[in-house]
């Protein structure tokens, strides 16, 4: 029989968690359980913010309920707009607290174990994110410019 004061103390401290370690890396959510996901640099991005609407709306095809879980090391401004656009389409979204890892800007997951292969958003979405960067005009050379 467990004493009633470590039963106590458990619950009082978050009861047992199973992989903290790897619920802290993935803003409090499962490996398994993770569709989409992106660092902070790529989340500070302006590429991602402008297509973060239409990236859930793809997501949310294939699975539901979505989860947006958001890095407090994101700009102030740019959570807050993650918040707001994730709110918009119905999906849950949370800035995590402090003690998280900082090695992912925005994790986007469901409740249940999914099979995503790649859930980086810059590879899964590569024809979207990565189109809009322009591409570099050709220079024509000075000895051009002057004789042509």
């Amino acid at each position: 029989m467990k004493d009633i004061n470590d039963i106590i103390m458990q619950q009082a401290a978050g009861g047992v968690k199973l992989n903290p370690d790897e619920q802290r890396t993935f803003l409090y959510t499962f490996k398994e359980r993770v569709i989409g996901l992106c660092s902070i640099d790529e989340a500070n991005t302006q590429e991602l913010i402008e297509h973060f609407k239409e990236i859930l709306r793809q997501l949310s095809k294939d699975f539901s309920p979505i989860f947006v879980k958001i890095s407090p090391y994101i700009d102030g401004q740019k959570q807050i707009l993650y918040l707001k656009m994730a709110q918009e389409l119905g999906c849950e979204a949370t800035i995590v607290s402090e003690d998280c890892s900082k090695q992912y800007g925005l994790v986007i997951h469901t409740d249940h174990p999914s099979q995503v292969d790649e859930p980086d958003l810059y590879q899964q979405f590569s024809s979207l994110l990565l189109a809009t960067s322009s591409t570099p005009k050709k220079k024509t050379s000075f000895w051009k410019k002057l004789f042509g």
